[in-house]
């Protein structure tokens, strides 16, 4: 990678192609941590943006998979103004059970915070989609939990549940979105054919803002 190089955007390249230049670590972008996607969502009937991960690169995340993807994620909300991001580990169900490997993934993940091997936010899971976002089912369902109901991240099990729901924030919740590779030296811009011009700009905007951070907590020489 060109030392001067502070964002890289995706052109007319497939996306496949692109990441597996990124994922590759002879390609001078990875760091000490997995690259991982980002969608972030300005969704009408929220009152702060919903950071959506990984709906991009890890199609079956595993738990070490899932543990970078997280704190990706918690150090994106941090530059985005959220001093303590608060992260939802979602699921189909609220309780811990082996027939839901999520939920499973998420009891370690909580864990893993307890040892110090994530940091910088709250974490809580297994949540449904509902108790993370909806206040009222959160009093309900998840009375104590530090997230429920006020979710600023959400990791979604996989790369196909985060697909559909970030589609279905667009296309019937008319959100806006920024796309954006994180884990990396500088911040990756993934598109798609369908994005507006109204995403790209906010995508592009994203990678600056995480460019300019990134340059002053660790500059590209």
């Amino acid at each position: 990678m060109h030392d001067g190089v502070h964002a890289i955007m995706q052109g007319h390249i497939g996306r496949e192609t692109l990441l597996q230049a990124v994922m590759a670590p002879e390609g001078g972008l990875r760091n000490h941590r997995r690259p991982s996607h980002a969608y972030v969502a300005d969704v009408p009937k929220c009152d702060h943006p919903i950071i959506i991960t990984d709906a991009a690169i890890h199609v079956q995340p595993t738990l070490e998979d899932k543990r970078d993807i997280v704190q990706n994620a918690i150090d994106l909300a941090r530059i985005l103004g959220f001093d303590e991001p608060r992260v939802a580990i979602l699921s189909a169900a609220d309780s811990i059970t082996s027939a839901l490997p999520s939920s499973m993934d998420a009891a370690a993940l909580c864990k893993m915070l307890e040892r110090h091997q994530l940091a910088g936010g709250v974490i809580d899971g297994p949540l449904s989609f509902d108790s993370a976002i909806n206040a009222d089912v959160a009093r309900i369902k998840d009375p104590d939990s530090p997230v429920a109901g006020q979710a600023n991240v959400l990791l979604v099990p996989n790369l196909e549940t985060g697909d559909m729901l970030v589609k279905q924030l667009i296309f019937l919740a008319s959100a806006d979105v920024a796309s954006v590779v994180l884990g990396c030296r500088v911040p990756v811009i993934l598109t798609d054919s369908t994005d507006s011009q109204r995403t790209r700009v906010a995508s592009t905007a994203l990678a600056v803002l995480l460019a300019a951070a990134q340059d002053r907590l660790d500059p590209v020489n």
